[in-house]
């Protein structure tokens, strides 16, 4: 295993923060008092299972030549667009804007899957110029 570098670290450390946070800090609105779920919970269930997926393509990406890094550093790119989609678009949040999951967990996710996606893109063009050099 060569040395990790600096986008390495930044991918498997956002990964990681989106998902343990999704789980402990920015989680969607508790059950309801009969006890069954508002649909922002399936929001906030959907992202942790595409953040477990990000975090494990990155602590791959830890063991895998260059070239082969640049690729998964886009498709975790693609992936963290895909979950920053899912609060809101693909799975709707609760009725009122004042609600947990509009106004700490979308948010959280967005910045997040954001700065996936662009550390992704930054490790593909650096890859790029380097395989040039």
């Amino acid at each position: 295993m060569k040395k990790p570098t600096i986008t390495d670290i930044c991918l498997l450390l956002l990964s990681a923060a989106l998902c343990l946070g999704s789980k402990l800090l920015f989680h969607a609105c508790g059950p309801k008092e009969d006890g069954s779920w508002m649909s922002c919970h399936w929001a906030e269930q959907t992202v942790f299972l595409m953040s477990i997926g990000l975090t494990v393509v990155s602590v791959l990406r830890l063991f895998l030549s260059r070239p082969a890094k640049a690729g998964a550093a886009l498709a975790m790119s693609v992936m963290s667009v895909a979950t920053a989609l899912i609060p809101g678009i693909a799975i709707r949040l609760c009725m009122m804007d004042t609600m947990r999951c509009h106004a700490v967990m979308r948010p959280a996710v967005l910045i997040l899957c954001g700065l996936i996606a662009v550390a992704g893109v930054v490790d593909a063009i650096l890859s790029r110029k380097e395989a040039n050099a």
